[in-house]
């Protein structure tokens, strides 16, 4: 990882931080190239290797951009390094989504939202749970 002009110089000069020559062919920085990034990271052609964002991965070496993990799925940023890595993402209200894509059933008392999840039943109404998509009203002169 060392480059020298020859001639008269008694040493050579160290290649930038990350970056690297075989043994006795560098003859100038501009000899100096990249060496590959570690799982998780890619490769920006002006800094170096730089951690994958969250929800992406790379299996590192010269890979100038990282590869988005499947709808519905994520990775914390610098972690991902194949899609294995991307899990299940929460949906709020954290109710988690199950292996088919589809809602978790509901506690009691709650009614199930297709959009945003589990809700609380308004005041006055109840529900068993489940994946019932509305609560029933109590009756009259109760709540």
């Amino acid at each position: 990882d060392q480059w020298s002009t020859g001639g008269n110089m008694t040493s050579c000069k160290n290649c930038p931080d990350g970056k690297g020559v075989e043994a006795g062919q560098g003859t100038s920085e501009q000899d100096c190239v990249w060496k590959p990034c570690p799982p998780a990271q890619y490769l920006d052609e002006d800094s170096g290797c730089q951690d994958c964002p969250a929800d992406q991965w790379s299996t590192g070496g010269y890979m100038t951009s990282c590869k988005n993990c499947s709808d519905g799925k994520g990775v914390e940023a610098g972690q991902g390094t194949s899609e294995d890595d991307c899990v299940w993402k929460p949906r709020p209200p954290a109710q988690y989504l199950d292996q088919d894509c589809a809602w978790k059933p509901c506690p009691p008392a709650q009614y199930l939202d297709e959009d945003s999840g589990c809700q609380d039943c308004p005041a006055d109404q109840w529900s068993t749970g489940g994946k019932t998509t509305s609560c029933t009203n109590c009756p009259d002169g109760k709540g």
